[in-house]
């Protein structure tokens, strides 16, 4: 099982990785999407989806870790 589970993640890399722009494109949208959430809950008090922010947090520690492996196999 982890043997799938490793492919799906290797696939996801990939298809991130064969887009020229795609992987800035989500990194910076996802820390984007977090400010503009922060912003507008402390300063309106309006609070969006919390699974939402949820999933874009997570999304956007995956893509940071995604950079971090690609910034080390390069050194």
């Amino acid at each position: 099982m982890k043997k799938q589970n490793d492919d799906n993640k290797d696939k996801l890399e990939k298809l991130i990785y064969s887009v020229k722009y795609l992987p800035s494109v989500l990194y910076f949208g996802s820390l984007a999407w977090i400010a503009y959430s922060i912003y507008t809950q402390i300063y309106f008090g309006y609070e969006y989806n919390d699974l939402f922010d949820t999933l874009f947090f997570f999304w956007f520690l995956y893509i940071t870790y995604l950079a971090t492996k690609n910034y080390k196999k390069k050194n």
